[in-house]
């Protein structure tokens, strides 16, 4: 189980500095906002998008009880750690490195010694739905968006919770370095990830 707080599909598919005139998000936003009722959340700064995601919040599970998920951990100095638990131990850290915010997008760029396929998506577009307004939902971009659109049908809602990622809780710079030694410690397990087992994908 999570490390600190708490997909069903596989994992998958790091921090730039700049992004193109017309961002993914921008582009991205119509389309999601198409087939279920969100909204964006404004110019965001990294204290508010720091925080821990879970793909397995608690309104997902009072439908189904997910064998296993992934979680990302946003921190307040631009690092972040992706954590993949199963009923199947041990829990990973597959990633971590460095992220960025730009209007409504977070982006990840991974440290130099994660050699392997990272697992979490290079972009993410933050949103809420509207009738919930202290929501923070990261939805993958490159991945995420696509798999929503051909499975949204009749129930978007609960579609958008089975892709997404729900902000369970924000960290602050004070807890920020004890959560992290601890995740590191207790997951960070380079050798479960060799190159002949997961092959990093070209950039």
């Amino acid at each position: 189980m999570p490390v600190g707080f708490g997909r069903l599909r596989p994992i998958g598919r790091p921090r730039a500095l700049f992004f193109n005139s017309v961002t993914q998000s921008e582009s991205s936003f119509p389309r999601l906002r198409s087939k279920v009722d969100v909204e964006q959340l404004g110019d965001l700064t990294t204290k508010y998008v720091s925080g821990y995601y879970s793909s397995t919040p608690d309104q997902l599970r009072k439908r189904v009880v997910p064998p296993g998920g992934d979680d990302l951990y946003l921190f307040p100095d631009d690092t972040y750690i992706y954590y993949v638990w199963s009923d199947i131990p041990p829990a990973t850290i597959r990633d971590k490195g460095h992220w960025v915010v730009s209007g409504n997008e977070v982006k990840l760029t991974s440290d130099p010694d994660i050699t392997w396929n990272p697992g979490a998506e290079r972009h993410y577009l933050l949103v809420r739905r509207r009738s919930h307004a202290q929501e923070v939902l990261a939805v993958g971009i490159d991945r995420d968006l696509p798999y929503f659109e051909q499975n949204a049908k009749d129930d978007p809602d609960f579609m958008l919770l089975i892709v997404s990622k729900t902000r369970i809780a924000g960290i602050s710079s004070k807890d920020s370095a004890e959560l992290k030694e601890k995740l590191m410690r207790n997951a960070w397990r380079p050798d479960f990830y060799a190159p002949e087992k997961v092959r990093r994908p070209k950039e």
